[in-house]
């Protein structure tokens, strides 16, 4: 078997570490979506929503991408193209996306749709090929009068980076240490 030397270990971490320093930024902001399980008829609803941004805005073109999962039982529906309809503001912040009072988002492709409207009857209703998932007049949690439609999922800090590739950096020279004193 071939020897691991300490000069191509550090070589090799050197090298990751300027891949991952030169790595492209993210391509959006993630959340992971709020999975109401009492307003959801048994349903249960998982997956993401990808905005471009931190900031309120009415652009509905600034949720970049969403890919969601209704289950119940042994059934799946998957949500992850079509349209996205933004009436009224859209809230994205470090923790979560919120849909303040007196908004519409509607994510739709032909016979399916997820609906959360925040008004004066608020409606919360999926819909998959023309079959009603659910459609509740309440949704939660609410947090001062916004539902929070999801939490921001946790970013790899690229300080941790660092100390991740030291300790492999580390646990590999002291397994060419050990390996040449027990040869």
């Amino acid at each position: 078997m071939d020897r691991i030397s300490w000069k191509s270990t550090s070589g090799l971490a050197l090298a990751a570490m300027v891949c991952l320093m030169a790595a492209p930024a993210s391509a959006g902001i993630v959340y992971n979506v709020t999975n109401d399980l009492g307003n959801q008829d048994g349903w249960k609803l998982a997956g993401t929503i990808t905005v471009l941004e931190y900031g309120t805005t009415a652009d509905d073109s600034k949720i970049t991408a969403f890919d969601l999962t209704a289950s119940k039982d042994l059934v799946n529906h998957r949500y992850n193209s079509g349209s996205v309809y933004l009436g009224g503001i859209m809230s994205a912040d470090p923790t979560r996306l919120i849909l303040p009072y007196g908004t519409l988002e509607f994510i739709e492709s032909a016979t399916t749709q997820i609906i959360w409207y925040n008004g004066s009857a608020p409606i919360y209703r999926a819909v998959w090929n023309d079959q009603t998932l659910w459609d509740s007049g309440d949704f939660s949690p609410i947090v001062d009068g916004a539902l929070v439609l999801g939490t921001a999922v946790p970013e790899i800090d690229p300080a941790g980076i660092g100390s991740v590739l030291a300790l492999v950096t580390g646990a590999l020279g002291l397994l060419e240490r050990r390996r040449l004193k027990t040869a």
